[in-house]
C-alpha cells in the first residue's frame, strides 16, 4: 500500500506593489505608499507599535512632493528612539508627550487633514492640555475642541460641550457676542464661561451674552459699493421680483420699515441679495440667482468678501442661534446641526421661494 507523500506548503509569492486587504483596511489612503516602503505581506509595518504606524502616516504626508524624504522613513520609525521620531514629526513644534498621544490613536490610520488638525491642537497650549485628558484620541473626540476658539479651550467648557454641532454653535455665539459687545470683552467673557459647572449653565450664559445690555436702534442699510444696486422703491421691487422670478414682493413690509434691504449684484451671473437687521447688525440672509437658483461657492465667496468690508456679517440669525443654544443646553439631541461646509455655515434662508 502506497503512503501519501507529505509536501511542504508552497510559499505565497507577492507581486511588487501588492497591497494586502489588511493593509488596505488599516492604512486607507496611505496603503499604497506604505506598501512601497514595506512590500507585501508588510510584516515590518505590522510589527511596529501603533504610535509608530501613525508616525509613518504623518511622515508620509510631510514627504509629499519631496520623494527624497520618503526613503528615510523606514529607518526613523523602525530604529529611532521615541524622542527622535517625535522630533521628525513635530518639525520644530511641541515634542513632549507626542509619542504617548500617538499611542492613543487606535489601530486605524487617519487622513492627512485629521493629522494636521491634531498637530495644530497639540501645538496650542490650551488645546494640548485638553488632549492629554482624553482617554482615546480620535478625530471625533477632538473635533469639538478644534471647533472652539483657543480662548475657550478650558477644561470646564470642553467638558460641558456635548458634541461637534454644539461646539460650532458655541463658537459662533462667542464671536457674535464680541461683535455686539466689543472684541476687548473676549477675556472677560471666556473667563465667565469657564466657571460653569454643567452644559445647561454654559449654554444659558451663551444665550445671555447674545442679549445686548443696551438696545440699539435700527441702523441704516449699508452702502455695498457700485457693484450692488439697492432696491429702494416699490416699483423697483416689483421689477426685480419679475426679473428674478421670485416672491420678493412678499417682503414689502419688512423692506418698507427698514428691517430688510435688497440689492442686485451686477456680476455674472446676476444675483439678488437680502440683508436683514438683527441684534448683531446687518446679516446676509439670502443670495440667489434667477428663479431661486443657488449660486456657486466661488461666486458666494466673492460676494461675501466684498460685503463684509461694509460691515455685513455672515452666519445664523441671532434668533435662530439662540433657539439652538437653548435646546442644546436642555439636552435636546434632535437639534439640527448647522452643517460643516462654508456654505452650510452661512445659513442662508430661502426667503422668497
Amino acid at each position: 500500500m502506497m503512503t501519501a507523500i507529505k509536501t511542504r506548503p508552497a510559499f505565497h509569492t507577492w507581486k511588487a506593489g501588492t497591497i494586502t486587504p489588511l493593509l488596505r483596511f488599516l492604512a486607507g489612503d496611505h496603503a499604497s505608499e506604505i506598501a512601497h516602503l514595506w512590500p507585501a505581506p508588510h510584516e515590518g509595518f505590522f510589527a511596529l507599535p501603533s504610535a509608530r504606524r501613525h508616525a509613518t502616516a504623518i511622515l508620509l504626508e510631510r514627504a509629499h512632493g519631496h520623494p527624497d524624504g520618503i526613503s528615510g522613513i523606514v529607518s526613523v520609525v523602525e530604529r529611532g528612539r521615541d524622542n527622535h521620531v517625535a522630533s521628525h514629526i513635530a518639525g520644530g513644534g511641541e515634542v513632549h508627550g507626542l509619542m504617548k498621544a500617538l499611542a492613543k490613536m487606535g489601530e486605524m490610520l487617519w487622513t492627512g487633514a485629521e493629522y494636521e488638525i491634531f498637530l495644530t491642537l497639540f501645538n496650542t497650549p490650551s488645546a494640548n492640555r485638553a488632549l492629554r485628558h482624553l482617554g482615546a484620541l480620535t478625530p471625533a473626540a477632538f473635533a469639538p475642541i478644534a471647533a472652539l476658539p483657543d480662548i475657550l479651550r478650558e477644561a470646564a467648557i470642553i467638558a460641558a460641550v456635548p458634541n461637534l454641532p454644539a461646539a460650532v454653535d458655541l463658537a459662533t455665539a462667542f464671536d457674535l457676542a464680541l461683535r455686539m459687545r466689543g472684541r476687548g470683552e473676549a477675556g472677560n467673557l471666556a473667563a465667565r464661561w469657564a466657571r460653569v459647572k454643567d452644559t445647561k449653565r454654559l449654554f444659558e450664559m451663551a444665550v445671555e451674552s447674545l442679549t445686548p445690555d443696551l438696545f440699539c436702534p435700527l441702523k441704516p442699510a449699508p452702502n455695498l459699493g457700485p457693484a450692488y444696486a439697492r432696491v429702494e422703491t416699490r416699483k423697483d421691487l416689483v421689477a426685480t421680483a419679475l426679473a428674478f422670478e421670485n416672491c420678493l414682493r412678499d417682503f414689502t413690509y419688512e423692506i418698507a420699515i427698514g428691517r430688510m434691504a435688497i440689492y442686485v449684484w451686477q456680476g455674472e451671473p446676476k444675483a439678488v441679495l437680502g440683508l436683514i437687521w438683527d441684534a448683531a447688525g446687518w446679516r446676509l440672509a439670502e443670495a440667489e440667482g434667477k428663479g431661486n437658483t443657488e449660486l456657486e461657492e466661488p461666486v458666494l465667496r466673492h460676494i461675501a468678501a466684498e460685503i463684509c468690508t461694509s460691515g455685513v456679517r455672515l452666519g445664523p440669525a441671532v434668533k435662530i442661534l439662540t433657539y439652538r443654544l437653548e435646546r442644546r443646553g436642555s439636552g435636546d439631541a434632535s437639534v439640527d446641526p448647522p452643517g460643516t461646509s462654508w456654505v452650510d455655515r452661512l445659513e442662508l434662508g430661502d426667503l422668497w421661494e
